[in-house]
Formats: structure tokens, sequence, C-alpha cells
């Protein structure tokens, strides 16, 4: 199967496939994903190829239901091992030199209490590579507690569902500041959903989960980090919660906004000091932390002149 035929693929496509089928094509599937093929696009291949060929079919049977549900209602979907496992070989086979610093100050709040992430959002695969970093610096356990807020486009391609399966998912309705934001809903269904979505994220959080949020609302057009949306402060009304800001760069050239593939890169991830919600309130920590983002992101990523905190 030619490369464009498998960027063709749709999700029934994929649904429709047996667990001995499934195997077969997944490594080149996602090897047509890296950008530039050669030696890039083979080292996803085998890596992939690895994992798969050493899988079973009950195995494959339960990722492809994994698949099957993922997105398909407003609330928490866990990672998913076997995709999680594969996700981490493909991305670490053309990412590498990537780094993580800082990991520590996420340690030691996730000792202390539940735990909020923040952090500037480059791309549609933020989240996986963040997973893919915890995992590199021998943090698995830490990587596993993962949990992305997410909207609906997540899930929408096979590439982006597959991808979303290697982390915890909460799906949510984007907010209506948001210029690409669902049509089909009202603005008081979308307020629904996010009141439900944040009582869903403070439930996993007091369960030892990490929330990731991407305070911006979307990607960055300009790799600038933007004033965040005020629904925020919401998530962080979580009494012994801890804040943690992340800085993240280089994602964007990994998967550049508007193109489906993956491009061989390095990216970075710095992790800053957790500020207690507690001590400083909801609202004044969630400043703090972009703050601080905004001091560890390398100039380019920095926010612009003049950028307020709230949009």
């Amino acid at each position: 199967m030619t490369p464009q035929r498998m960027h063709a693929l749709e999700i029934d496509d994929f649904l429709s496939l047996s667990p001995r089928e499934a195997r077969t094509i997944l490594p080149d599937w996602l090897a047509t994903f890296v950008a530039g093929g050669g030696m890039s696009q083979e080292a996803a291949r085998s890596a992939v190829a690895s994992i798969s060929a050493s899988t079973g079919d009950d195995e494959v049977t339960a990722t492809m239901e994994a698949f099957r549900g993922a997105g398909s209602a407003y609330g928490f979907f866990a990672a998913d091992p076997l995709a999680r496992r594969i996700i981490r070989a493909y991305l670490q086979s053309f990412c590498t030199g990537s780094t993580i610093n800082g990991i520590e100050h996420l340690s030691s709040a996730v000792d202390e209490g539940p735990v909020l992430l923040l952090c500037n959002h480059l791309a549609y695969c933020d989240t996986v590579l963040k997973d893919m970093l915890f995992d590199q610096a021998g943090e698995a356990a830490l990587a596993d507690k993962l949990t992305a807020v997410a909207g609906p486009k997540v899930y929408e391609t096979p590439f982006r569902r597959m991808a979303s399966l290697a982390i915890g998912t909460l799906k949510t309705a984007q907010s209506t500041t948001i210029t690409h934001s669902q049509a089909a809903l009202t603005p008081r269904q979308v307020a629904e959903i996010a009141v439900g979505t944040m009582r869903t994220a403070h439930t996993l959080m007091a369960e030892g989960q990490l929330i990731v949020l991407y305070g911006e609302g979307s990607r960055s057009r300009d790799q600038r980090l933007g004033p965040f949306i005020k629904a925020i402060r919401k998530y962080a009304k979580m009494p012994g919660a801890r804040l943690v800001p992340l800085a993240l760069s280089g994602t964007h050239e990994v998967m550049p906004v508007g193109q489906l593939l993956m491009h061989p890169g390095r990216v970075h991830l710095q992790i800053g000091a957790a500020v207690s919600v507690d001590d400083a309130g909801a609202a004044v920590a969630v400043e703090q932390c972009w703050n601080r983002i905004a001091e560890m992101l390398p100039p380019q990523h920095q926010p612009a002149p003049d950028t307020p905190v709230w949009r």
C-alpha cells in the first residue's frame, strides 16, 4: 500500500482490521507520517515493528476497542498500555537528543498533593512528547499519570486518535472564545460540559493523575506564549493543589501547524517550581505559573511585549 493510500485510511478502516492485519500494517502506517523518508522513517518503522511482533491478539484487540471508543463522549479516556509503548518508541526513534530539566520539581509536587500542570501550547503532539520525555528520563511512573484536557479535534483522524491512546485524555468542549470551536453546541452547552470536565479533572487529581492544561486554549500560531483563558482558574480552585509550570520548546518543528507529518527534531521541556494554591489563591497561582513559563521559555517562545496574562 502506498503512503498516499495509507494516509487516506479512515477510522472505520482501522476498526475493520483483524489483530493480525493491525500488527502488519501499523509499523508501515505510522512510518509514513515521518517526513523525509530515509533513515528516520525506517527507524520509526523498526521501532514500532519490534513491539508489534511481540504482541498477542488479545492485547491488539483491546487496543482496537480503545481506539473505537476514544472520544466517543465528553469525559475521561484512560491510556491504552500497548498504544503507550508504541507511541513512546515511535517518537523516541526520531526525536533523539531531546531533553528535560527540573523533573525534581514535579516529583516534589506529587509528593505533596494534587497536581495541575500548566504549559504553553505549540503542537498537537505536545502531551505525548512530554510522556516520551518523562519515560526517557526514567520517570515512567510520572508519565503514566499524564492526562491532557483535550478538545474534539484530538480524536478526529486515525493518526491523532492513535496518539491520544498513549496518554490519558479528558475530552471537553472548547471555549467559545476559540475561533474553531465546535459550532453544534450553544454557549450554555459548552459551559455545562466545561463544568463537568473541571469536576472530573479534580477527581482525577485527587486520585493522583497529572492533569495537563494548555491555558492559551489552542496552539500558538506565532510560537509565542499568549494569554490564558480565564476558565483555567476554575481548574486551579482545588484545596491543597500544586500548580506546576512547564515550558516546552521545539514541538512546533516536530509537528508544524497545518501539517500532517512528524519531522525529526529535538524538543526540550523545562519544569519549574510548583505554586501552592492554598498559599497564593487560584487566580494568583495561575498568574505566577504564566510568568514562570514565560521566564523559562527560550526567547523565540516568550510572550511579546505587553502581552496580558488573561484573555
